[in-house]
């Protein structure tokens, strides 16, 4: 056979192939997949067992008494401490900064005024309810001469973690189950979990809608709402 005739065959043989290749790749690529893609959400609502209390004591003085000022400062500080120890807080749930001076001048005069001193202590402890009673009634604190400036609840929950691990599994039985209503008039079977990928945690108070593209973790409240979506993606059969 002549060589231009055999190179010929061979190149057209060649082209064949590879147009049987392409078409069989082009044909995968466009035939539609056997799976399905569902959104799960799993919610559930919680209580905090932890409560920070942040509370900023304040007193006043005259710009010559700054010791007189210090000393009623922690005369207060101490008659909170005695208050929380005697409602079962211990020591190492109390937790202190240093304290702060502010200084009110006259301008005009170029004197200082006023002296304002302030001191911030931190409880964290599970004793929500004692925390409460005492932050809930600044009143009977001010009786006794703790002159409070501010105070700041943030409830916490040390279970969390486990609690994340949970509501990611509901959220991907409700996709499981989303799926079967989906394909139940079909006559197209669910088959196994393929990929699942959850979202964003939102914690926020109960039956609120707030929700972020960051998450969020709002801890303002006692009572909590959590929730989570799971992204599904199931083989059909």
């Amino acid at each position: 056979m002549d060589g231009k005739v055999k190179i010929g065959l061979i190149i057209g043989s060649t082209i064949i192939i590879a147009s049987i290749i392409l078409g069989i790749f082009f044909y995968q690529a466009q035939k539609p997949r056997d799976t399905i893609q569902v959104v799960g959400l799993g919610v559930k609502e919680f209580e905090a067992d932890t409560v920070k209390w942040v509370i900023t004591l304040e007193e006043e003085t005259g710009p010559d008494n700054l010791k007189g000022g210090y000393r009623n400062l922690e005369n207060g500080v101490d008659t909170l401490i005695v208050e929380l120890k005697a409602r079962g807080i211990t020591e190492n749930e109390i937790n202190m900064k240093p304290p702060t001076v502010y200084k009110d001048y006259n301008y005009e005069q170029g004197i200082v005024t006023r002296i304002r001193l302030q001191k911030t202590l931190f409880v964290i402890t599970k004793q929500v309810n004692i925390i409460e009673a005492l932050a809930f009634n600044p009143v009977e604190l001010l009786d006794k001469g703790i002159n409070i400036m501010s105070s700041n609840l943030d409830y916490i929950y040390s279970g969390l973690d486990e609690l994340k691990k949970t509501l990611v599994a509901d959220a991907t039985l409700n996709a499981k189950e989303r799926a079967e209503t989906m394909l139940s008039n079909t006559g197209v079977k669910l088959g196994k979990l393929l990929t699942v990928r959850s979202g964003v945690f939102q914690i926020t108070e109960p039956f609120s809608t707030d929700v972020s593209s960051m998450g969020i973790y709002d801890t303002s409240t006692r009572k909590k709402q959590i929730s989570v979506t799971a992204t599904a993606v199931f083989a059909l059969k």
